[in-house]
């Protein structure tokens, strides 16, 4: 059986525009959103500089980065690459990986799904308003969301 779309509004978005949030020291704008996918999966377009990153984690979404400007070291399981502009790094859902900004500033469009994975953005962003955050509200999140820092 085929699902039923619920929202078939087609979306045109210019460079820049977007809902933004700040997680940390990535700035996050929602290009595409579960609402936009009928819960499909979520795209946004995050932006940071030097030294900015993810540590060794994993959780039960699948991501897909495309670098759109600068260079990133990945870590996806046990390999590790630096990658720029014009790259595709997927992590499978459950899979350790990691990334860190290598070049002065850095462009990437991510592409998640399930959409849980919009959730966690959001709530991550708006309850982590501190640098470094705040480690109980960290815990609390992964918990509810199922993210596994890993050493």
């Amino acid at each position: 059986m085929t699902p039923k779309l619920t929202h078939t509004n087609p979306k045109i978005l210019a460079s820049g525009e977007g809902e933004s949030h700040q997680l940390l020291t990535h700035t996050v704008v929602w290009k595409i959103t579960t609402e936009d996918t009928n819960s499909r999966y979520a795209m946004f377009e995050m932006t940071d500089t030097v030294g900015g990153s993810a540590p060794a984690h994993k959780h039960p979404w699948e991501e897909t980065f495309y670098i759109l400007e600068g260079e990133l070291d990945i870590q996806i399981g046990d390999r590790y690459e630096t990658i720029g502009a014009g790259a595709v790094a997927h992590f499978p859902a459950n899979m350790v990986h990691a990334f860190k900004i290598v070049s002065p500033v850095a462009r990437v469009l991510i592409v998640v799904s399930p959409t849980i994975a919009e959730a966690f953005y959001r709530e991550a962003g708006a309850r982590i308003t501190s640098f470094p955050p705040d480690p109980i509200v960290v815990q609390e999140l992964c918990e509810k969301y199922n993210l596994q820092p890993q050493s």
